[in-house]
């Protein structure tokens, strides 16, 4: 019996340590994968700050024209 509980043990010892690699090797992924995802995330908040800039640019051009319509047609 207590030859069978140190197989068991040691078994279960070994294979916890098999899995532990995968479990690092998965971290080591994810890691990356969020990594990646962050960088793309500063891209588009980069886009989106120079997408903006240009909308209001164009608003404010909008505007001038306006005004100068405007004043045509007093």
């Amino acid at each position: 019996m207590l030859k069978n509980i140190t197989a068991l043990t040691l078994t279960l010892a070994l294979t916890a340590c098999a899995n532990t690699d995968k479990v690092d090797a998965n971290i080591a992924s994810l890691t990356n994968m969020v990594d990646d995802l962050s960088a793309q995330v500063a891209d588009l908040k980069t886009q989106q700050e120079s997408t903006a800039a240009d909308v209001q640019a164009a608003k404010d051009a909008n505007a001038r024209i306006d005004n100068v319509v405007a004043s045509y047609k007093k």
